[in-house]
């Protein structure tokens, strides 16, 4: 789906079909494993709350779905890394899927965040989280700023998840990088307010970080949505990738918070000892950036330069 193909426009209207037919038919499967953890379950109670790609409507054929599994009204606690009550959490999930269903369990993961990896019947892989409800709030702002400018947010990404296979840096762009990428160069483009000004006078909800934000228009901020059509989309494909062609990594932090340039020397060493700072817009002491070396940026700013070729 190269950016000059004369079938551009086709292709990337079908791969947002698609995206939008995944997202559409997730709620069987979702109250299919509501329904089994509460059946195995009964003596704790049970919140699913779906995330990631399959829900935002940027997903592939082949994506996973993403759940935060909250039992005993778990949403809102913090830590700074997965206590043992999180584990015991795992755990107790993890042991319901021992049993004969359509859900068969795959794997179970410690780390940052633990999860268990489930398969059902279908063959759609779900990965099950249990830390807390910062990343289900994190998809809610994300769909908010798709539904703002869905042609510069949504169909950027649909874009360039495609992209970013094809050149082969698809294990350290993931979806959730390209997506701050993609929102900081709106930002800066004046096309999405900063999640800053979104997040006024609003209090912390987990732990010190604030996940709420205020429902404004881009009328607030004096911004306007384009249009959805085939030009629009590559002038803004073009833009993003003569944006980032030209990006100084070394010197600038990607901030979709503040939605302005700053500078990596004012950052602490969460972020200047990696190559790459990408803050993340709630989470604000994390650099999601941080797996991404000097020659991935070198590849990636060369594959940008070619797209303008």
């Amino acid at each position: 789906m190269a950016l000059q193909c004369v079938t551009f426009w086709l292709e990337l209207l079908k791969k947002v079909r698609i995206a939008d037919d995944i997202k559409n038919n997730e709620d069987d499967v979702q109250l299919e494993l509501e329904k089994l953890l509460k059946l195995k379950l009964p003596y704790h109670s049970i919140g699913i709350y779906p995330f990631g790609s399959r829900i935002m409507g940027v997903a592939q054929e082949t994506s996973d779905l993403d759940v935060y599994v909250e039992l005993d009204n778990s949403f809102y606690e913090y830590s700074e890394s997965p206590t043992m009550e999180v584990l015991e959490r795992q755990r107790i999930v993890a042991n319901a899927f021992n049993s004969e269903s359509n859900w068969k369990r795959i794997a179970t993961f410690g780390g940052r965040c633990p999860i268990v990896v489930v398969k059902h019947s279908t063959g759609l892989q779900c990965d099950l989280s249990f830390f807390n409800g910062l990343t289900y709030r994190q998809n809610i702002l994300v769909m908010y700023l798709f539904e703002l400018q869905p042609i510069e947010a949504r169909y950027m990404v649909i874009y360039l998840r495609d992209w970013i296979q094809n050149i082969g840096l698809k294990d350290v762009f993931r979806s959730h990088i390209l997506i701050l990428m993609v929102i900081f160069f709106l930002q800066l483009h004046n096309h999405l307010p900063g999640i800053d000004r979104l997040q006024a006078n609003q209090e912390p909800t987990v732990g010190p970080w604030v996940t709420t934000f205020n429902q404004l228009k881009l009328s607030d901020f004096n911004m306007s949505k384009l249009e959805v059509n085939e030009y629009n989309t590559r002038s803004v494909l073009k833009q993003f990738f003569r944006f980032y062609a030209n990006f100084n990594f070394a010197q600038y932090a990607i901030c979709p918070y503040l939605g302005r340039y700053t500078q990596l020397r004012s950052r602490d060493n969460k972020f200047t000892r990696f190559t790459t700072a990408i803050q993340d817009f709630i989470l604000l002491d994390f650099n999601k950036g941080w797996q991404i070396k000097g020659m991935h940026v070198r590849t990636f700013i060369y594959r940008c330069q070619k797209e303008l070729d």
